[in-house]
């Protein structure tokens, strides 16, 4: 089990009261989508994803996006607990969807840069994005528990 202090916790939620999910996540999304191109075929039911503009304009994707800074809340709201707040939800990834949990990383890196670009270094500091890049640690290491 993880342990937080004080700060990383204040930090943690202060972050994310500031996010807009319906902003972030479709953001995050399409860039895992664009940067990572082989994570699409995991999205094969979304529809057109051949370029970078048709990512961009996806809906599915965008909602999708959403749906996944939803989920992400529910560790936010479960700090010392997110191991088993996800427990079915790393069971559905791994066997129903076989998603690489590597996948995991990287829509966290890129859920990160958004932040970073979205709010810049006077409210993403350094020590806002230790305490974040932990927690996003955490939540990759719970998502990716059903594969080990």
């Amino acid at each position: 089990m993880v342990q937080w202090t004080d700060a990383e916790r204040a930090a943690i939620t202060s972050l994310w009261g500031k996010i807009d999910v319906g902003e972030i996540g479709p953001q995050a999304l399409t860039r895992l989508l664009i940067v990572y191109p082989w994570t699409q075929r995991h999205f094969s039911t979304f529809g057109n994803l051949s370029t970078n503009a048709a990512i961009l304009g996806n809906v599915k994707v965008g909602d999708h996006g959403k749906t996944v800074m939803g989920g992400l809340e529910r560790a936010v709201k479960n700090m010392d607990d997110i191991k088993n707040a996800y427990s079915k939800l790393s069971v559905m990834h791994s066997e129903k969807l076989h998603v690489d949990p590597d996948n995991f990383r990287l829509l966290a890196e890129c859920i990160s840069v958004c932040l970073g670009a979205k709010f810049g270094p006077s409210v993403f500091t350094a020590s806002v994005q230790e305490a974040w890049q932990k927690f996003m640690a955490v939540v990759v290491s719970a998502l990716g528990r059903q594969y080990h």
